[in-house]
């Protein structure tokens, strides 16, 4: 199941920082990995367990999420972060978007390390890179906040249908668990990075949504006590008066 869009209930600015997310991974893509010919860049931004273990290269941490292995991980990551970033960014407001990104995906890193130091041997070696724990972060929170919305994926690679985010993500979340558990990095994925991702923020989002609801339900209850309802200023007309 292909996502290529959802359902954009959430409406209030332009998806700034999303956009200027995606425009960062192609440049450094395209003008720094050379369209991944340049090995020595990539390996310079990648993150390497067995180096971080020895607190070396923590800045690659960060750096490892702007870079791709190829153009088709560099799309699928974008494709995603595009469709489902935007409603997230505007719920959540760009500061505590780009906050959620950059810390829940590299805490992604840090569970891929932990564990590539915990098999230990050639799998702490390994280079990581590419953005799916920050955007496994996105799609947590997206299926949190806009539960109820509709994801647009082309089924069987070619049929649009509308189906419930809980269905596509979930399916998703589902590949994801399958894939942890059959190794480390099976088939070169880091699936215990965008596992660890996509905790973090499921965690985080939850509570800010049950924050979220007490402010509007306090700010409603500010408004009865005020005279006013639903944002429209209200009397009570007393016949003895």
């Amino acid at each position: 199941m292909l996502p290529i869009g959802d359902q954009n209930s959430c409406k209030r600015d332009p998806a700034l920082i999303t956009w200027l997310l995606i425009i960062i991974n192609v440049v450094v893509f395209i003008f720094i990995q050379r369209f991944g010919t340049n090995v020595a860049a990539t390996l310079a931004i990648a993150a390497i367990p067995s180096e971080i273990i020895q607190g070396r290269g923590l800045f690659s941490i960060l750096s490892s999420q702007f870079a791709h292995g190829g153009l088709a991980h560099l799309f699928g990551n974008m494709l995603f972060l595009g469709i489902f970033g935007d409603n997230v960014e505007c719920r959540l407001g760009r500061r505590r978007y780009i906050a959620l990104y950059l810390i829940a995906g590299s805490l992604g890193v840090l569970a891929h390390v932990a564990a590539a130091a915990i098999a230990g041997g050639a799998a702490a070696e390994v280079p990581l890179v590419g953005a799916s724990a920050a955007i496994s972060a996105i799609l947590a929170s997206y299926l949190v906040l806009f539960p109820g919305n509709k994801v647009i994926v082309l089924l069987f690679n070619f049929i649009p249908t509308a189906l419930s985010a809980w269905l596509v993500i979930g399916f998703w979340f589902l590949l994801q668990v399958l894939g942890g558990l059959s190794g480390l990095s099976a088939g070169g994925t880091a699936y215990l990075a965008h596992l660890g991702g996509f905790g973090v923020s499921w965690l985080w989002s939850r509570s800010y949504k049950r924050k979220e609801q007490a402010r509007i339900e306090k700010e409603k209850q500010e408004r009865y006590k005020k005279g006013e309802s639903g944002g429209v200023r209200w009397w009570i007309v007393d016949d003895d008066e």
